[in-house]
């Protein structure tokens, strides 16, 4: 079973109905053939969106969040975060948090932002 780690993007793309990709990722979790996760960075960045200032699409988003599996964030990660950061390896803070749990978790990394990402040594893509 391949274990995905699902950046914001493609939340955020799937909940405006601009993309099928997730959907698609759902029927594989469903079926077994894949783990979806997201990390508290993920969270925090898609209820960003001001479409949430709405009590009842806050509540949708409560509720899809609860498909993905919860990566919690440790010292390992933080390290890591700095080490990616300080090599110029990742330019944001969000981006590097969301790489080191993909590195430390052997996750591959789904986004449409691969530019941000392609300097990460042994990050897998999905």
């Amino acid at each position: 079973m391949d274990k995905i780690f699902v950046d914001t993007n493609i939340l955020i793309d799937f909940s405006k109905g601009k993309s099928d990709l997730l959907k698609l990722l759902f029927r594989e979790q469903k079926s077994g053939g894949v783990a979806l996760y997201i990390n508290p960075v993920v969270i925090a960045e898609y209820f960003t969106d001001e479409r949430l200032a709405s009590k009842e699409e806050l509540e949708k988003a409560k509720n899809f969040i609860n498909f993905f599996s919860l990566v919690y964030l440790s010292k390992k990660e933080g390290i890591l975060t700095g080490e990616l950061m300080r090599k110029k390896e990742v330019e944001f803070i969000g981006d590097a948090l969301i790489a080191s749990t993909c590195l430390i978790n052997d996750f591959k990394l789904v986004t449409r932002n691969k530019k941000h990402f392609s300097k990460v040594p042994g990050l897998k893509f999905n």
